[in-house]
C-alpha cells in the first residue's frame, strides 16, 4: 500500500480500530450474519455509496476478477481447492438456505477454523461488500453488534432496542435517528428472499420504503432467520465464524448485494452499465492479480485490506482500490480437499459404422449438475469427420467417408466444464468405414462375391434353374409351360415360410441340375423333390417322355413308344422319365414304369378302346 494513503482492514479479531498516520486498522469481531451493505458507505460519510469491484469502471459487460494465492504464503498449495471452491460459488451466484453446517455434520476437525468459509467472506469484502450488521467496528459488544448496519444519528450514539420480538437485527428494532446502511427488499424486508430483478426498483436503504409495520431494515442473522422460519442460515458477509463451523455457500442477501451493485451506476437493471462478475483463478502467482490471498503473521484471524480513499465513479458509486486478503498463521486452519465442482456426464456415443459414400450425423451431448459451460474436444478424428455444435451441452459428429476411406478409426471425445478445478469426461469409440456392398441383380449376393463364385452379377438366376443365386426371395420356376415368376409353395427346408434360395438348399447356383437327374433344381423344389438326389423325383405323371431327355410338352405316339422301350428294357429310365412316365396307380404312382403305365398312356394318346 502507498504510505500516503490510508488503508482499512476488515478482519475477524476482537481488537478495536487503531489509527496511525498511514493506516486505519479496524478488526471485526465474529458474530452473526447477513448481506446488504457496502464498504466505503460509512467511513466516507455517504450512506448512499455503492461499492464495485476494482475492475469496474462504469462500463457494462463481464468483469473478470483474477484471484491469486501469494506464492510466498505458507500452505499455498493447501489453499487452492478452498479458493477454487469460493470462485465456483461466486460465479454461480446462487442463493441458498441451510448454509451453516456445524460439528459432526461437516468435515472440519474440532478446534479448527474452516479456511474455505473465512476466505469466502473475505473475498466478499474485497468485491465491495461490508458487514450487514454493526459488528465490532461499531465499538459495541456482545449481541448488540448484530443490529443492522447503520451510522450513528445526530445524538452521536447508536440507538438500539430489539423491539417486541427481542431479536436484534429484526424488522421491529427501534433505532431512533440511526442512519440505515443496509439495502433491503422493499416488498417484504426479508433478507432470506430475493427479487427476480435486483435494482433501485426493488431494493432500498430508505426506511420510508419499508413495509408499513416495519421499523428498520432486517439483516440475515441466523436468529432472524429462525424468527422468519429459515433454519441454520445466515449471510456469508455477517461478521464472524466459530471453530468447527462451515459456511461455504451464499445467502440470498449476499447475492442481492452483489446483484444490486451489478445494476450499474444508474442502479437500473437492463442498461448498458450493468455487469456480471466472473472470478478467475490465477493460481499460485503474483502476476496480474486483482485480489491476492496469503497467510501472514498478522494476529487477526483474517482481513481484507484496501486503500482509502476509493476511486470515485459517480456521486454515489466508488471502486475498490488494491484489495488483498491476509490470514493469521497463528490459528488452526482446516483446508478442505473436496471440490464443489462435479464432473460432467457424457451421454454414450458408441461405435459408428457406415459405408464409403454414406453420411452420418451423430448427436453428442453432456450434462453438468453445476450448470457449468461445457467444451467438447475430439481427438483422432479422420479427415472426413468433424465435430461441431451449438453449445449448451450439445454437439454433432458429422461423418462423410469417401472412396478409399475404408478402415477402422479410433476416436476420443472429451467434454470439460469451466469450473474449478476443470473436470471432464470422455469416451473412446471406433468409426468403422466399410467398402459398400453392390448387388446389381438384387439376388442377395454382392457383385464381388458373384464374380469369385462364377455366378453372373447381372442375373438373379445365373443358371436358369428357377432358383435365385442368393438366399431366399422370388424364384423363377422352370415348368414345362415356361419360366414364371412366383412365390413358390413348395418345401420349406429351414422353416422360414418360403421356398429358399440356393444358398439355403446347398444346390450349385452355377448348375441348373445339381443332381444331374435331368430335372432343374427349381422344378424339383416346386414339386417336392430333392434337387440334390437323383433318386428323388417329383410326381408330374403327365406321360410327356419324348424327345427322350427333353420332354416337349406334348403327349403323343412318340411318348408311348418311349414308354414301351422302357418296359422292354431298351431304355433305362432316369428321374426325368419317372417324373413324367410313372402314371399308375392314378394319383399315387408306384415308382416303376410297366405295362400298367403303358396302358394308361395309350388311353391318353389313342383314347378309350
Amino acid at each position: 500500500m502507498k504510505h500516503s494513503a490510508a488503508n482499512r482492514q476488515l478482519s475477524w479479531s476482537s481488537k478495536s480500530c487503531i489509527v496511525t498516520t498511514s493506516w486505519v486498522l479496524c478488526s471485526l469481531f465474529p458474530g452473526l450474519a447477513a448481506g446488504g451493505a457496502y464498504i466505503y458507505s460509512e467511513n466516507l460519510n455517504n450512506p448512499d455509496n455503492v461499492t464495485h469491484p476494482s475492475v469496474y469502471t462504469g462500463n457494462g459487460g463481464v468483469l473478470t476478477v483474477r484471484i491469486c494465492i501469494d506464492p510466498t504464503s505458507p500452505n499455498a498449495t493447501h489453499m487452492e481447492i478452498p479458493v477454487q471452491n469460493n470462485i465456483n460459488i461466486y460465479n454461480k451466484l446462487q442463493p441458498t438456505t441451510g448454509n451453516i453446517v456445524l460439528a459432526g455434520a461437516n468435515n472440519i476437525p474440532a478446534n479448527y477454523f474452516d479456511f474455505e468459509s473465512v476466505s469466502l467472506h473475505e473475498i466478499g469484502h474485497c468485491l465491495g461488500m461490508a458487514h450487514p450488521n454493526l459488528a465490532s467496528e461499531s465499538g459495541l459488544t456482545g449481541d448488540d453488534r448484530n443490529y443492522t448496519k447503520s451510522t450513528i444519528g445526530n445524538d452521536s450514539t447508536y440507538t438500539i432496542n430489539p423491539g417486541a420480538d427481542v431479536i436484534t437485527g429484526s424488522s421491529d428494532d427501534i433505532r431512533g435517528d440511526d442512519v440505515n446502511l443496509h439495502w433491503f427488499r422493499k416488498s417484504n424486508n426479508n433478507p432470506f428472499t430475493i427479487a427476480n430483478v435486483v435494482d433501485a426498483s426493488t431494493y432500498s436503504r430508505d426506511p420510508g420504503d419499508l413495509p408499513g409495520s416495519h421499523n428498520f431494515a432486517a439483516n440475515a442473522a441466523r436468529f432472524v432467520g429462525n424468527l422468519l422460519g429459515v433454519q441454520n442460515t445466515e449471510a456469508v458477509m455477517q461478521q464472524g465464524t466459530s471453530r468447527d463451523e462451515a459456511q461455504r455457500t451464499l445467502n440470498h442477501d449476499d447475492v442481492a448485494t452483489l446483484r444490486y451493485a451489478a445494476s450499474g451506476i444508474d442502479e437500473t437493471s437492463g442498461n448498458a452499465d450493468d455487469y456480471t462478475i466472473q472470478l478467475e483463478y490465477g493460481g499460485i502467482s503474483s502476476s496480474n492479480c486483482d485480489i491476492s490471498l496469503k497467510i501472514t503473521t498478522t494476529p487477526n484471524l483474517a482481513f481484507c485490506s484496501y486503500v482509502i480513499p476509493p476511486t470515485a465513479l459517480s456521486a454515489n458509486h466508488v471502486q475498490m482500490r488494491s484489495p488483498t486478503i491476509e490470514f493469521g498463521s497463528g490459528f488452526n486452519w482446516f483446508f478442505n480437499t473436496t471440490t464443489v465442482n462435479q464432473m460432467p456426464v457424457l451421454s454414450t456415443i458408441g461405435a459408428q459404422a457406415l459405408d464409403e459414400g454414406q453420411s452420418l450425423s451423430v448427436p453428442v451431448s453432456a450434462t453438468d449438475v453445476d450448470g457449468d459451460n461445457l467444451i467438447f474436444t475430439a481427438f483422432g478424428l479422420p479427415p472426413f469427420a468433424t465435430l461441431t455444435g451449438p453449445g449448451n451441452g450439445n454437439a454433432t459428429l458429422d461423418i462423410n467417408p469417401g472412396t478409399g476411406d475404408t478402415g477402422t478409426y479410433t476416436v476420443k471425445i472429451d467434454v470439460d466444464d469451466d469450473g474449478l478445478p476443470v473436470l471432464g469426461n470422455s469416451e473412446t469409440f471406433d468409426i468403422i468405414v466399410t467398402t459398400p456392398v453392390i448387388d446389381t441383380d438384387g439376388d442377395g449376393i454382392d457383385d464381388a462375391t458373384e464374380v469369385l463364385n462364377g455366378t453372373d452379377p447381372d442375373q438373379v438366376d445365373s443358371d436358369g434353374d428357377g432358383l435365385v443365386d442368393g438366399a431366399g426371395g422370388i424364384v423363377c420356376i422352370n415348368l414345362v409351360t415356361g419360366c414364371t415368376v412366383s412365390y413358390p409353395t413348395g418345401v420349406d427346408y429351414d422353416g422360414d415360410n418360403f421356398v429358399d434360395g440356393e444358398s439355403d438348399l446347398g444346390t450349385d447356383p452355377t448348375l441348373a441340375d445339381s443332381d444331374t437327374d435331368q430335372l432343374p433344381d427349381g422344378l424339383e423344389v416346386e414339386l417336392g423333390s430333392d434337387p440334390l438326389s437323383d433318386l428323388s423325383w417329383p410326381n408330374i405323371a403327365d406321360g410327356d417322355l419324348a424327345p427322350l431327355g427333353n420332354p416337349d410338352g406334348n403327349v403323343n405316339a412318340a411318348d408311348l413308344l418311349i414308354a414301351m422301350r422302357i418296359v422292354l428294357n431298351e431304355v433305362t429310365p432316369l428321374s426325368l422319365q419317372f417324373a413324367h412316365g410313372d402314371l399308375y396307380p392314378h394319383g399315387a404312382p408306384d415308382g416303376v414304369i410297366d405295362l400298367s403305365d403303358v396302358l394308361l398312356l395309350q388311353q391318353q394318346v389313342l383314347g378309350p378302346p
